[in-house]
């Protein structure tokens, strides 16, 4: 019984997670529909959500907890979920930037851009457009070491949540560069995934926020 309490809780918490709020609808009718509602993102929660969940699995499931926050006899201080970590932030990342580069390559052959040049300088729209796909690339690599820092500090203590950012970071990078492809700027948070490209990276930054304060703030209470 006191498990499903606490699955429940784990539940009504989480619950702040994904939040679903409506938007006003608009002016042609008073009805809001799915595609008038707006996915709202609570990222302290997704921390609070892993530690209970975490504290939960120790108390009723040890074998559950063991498999991913225990610690291994390589690293018996880093909980084993740290693996999914390195395998989806930093090596699934590294293979983000390799495919984004890659498709800069394509875009030289087609568009007769040779090296050195970083960026094409005229006008018209196959300038536009390959310069756009460049950007699109040096966008990921201008933000790959705070992802890197972020991963490697905050999975540390929230491996789980770290991972799933990561997942998500990979996911609405890879659309919005998809977007900016087109050659218009205005289509890089057109998919629904491209708008939480930056949503994802700050939540790393809250992750290891919030790991710098554990260790400060440690034995001062």
């Amino acid at each position: 019984m006191g498990f499903l309490v606490g699955v429940a809780k784990l539940m009504a918490q989480t619950a702040g997670v994904l939040m679903v709020r409506p938007v006003r609808p608009s002016h042609r009718s008073s009805r809001a529909t799915l595609d008038d509602c707006r996915l709202t993102i609570n990222l302290p929660y997704v921390l609070q959500a892993e530690t209970y969940f975490c504290q939960k699995t120790a108390e009723f499931i040890p074998e559950f907890h063991s498999r991913f926050w225990g610690g291994s006899e390589m690293a018996p201080s880093i909980p084993k979920a740290y693996g999914f970590v390195i395998l989806v932030n930093v090596i699934g990342a590294s293979f983000m930037l390799v495919t984004l580069s890659f498709k800069v390559g394509a875009a030289r052959k087609e568009y007769k851009i040779d090296l050195p040049t970083m960026y094409a300088t005229g006008k018209d729209k196959k300038s536009v457009t390959f310069n756009c796909i460049q950007r699109g690339h040096q966008q990921a690599l201008e933000t790959f070491s705070t992802v890197l820092a972020c991963s490697l500090i905050g999975g540390i203590r929230y491996p789980l949540s770290t991972w799933i950012f990561g997942v998500g970071y990979i996911k609405s990078r890879m659309e919005w560069a998809k977007g900016y492809a087109t050659g218009d700027p205005a289509n890089r948070y057109g998919s629904k995934w491209g708008k939480y490209v930056w949503t994802t990276l700050v939540g790393m930054q809250v992750a290891t926020i919030a790991v710098a304060v554990e260790l400060l703030t440690a034995g001062s209470f």
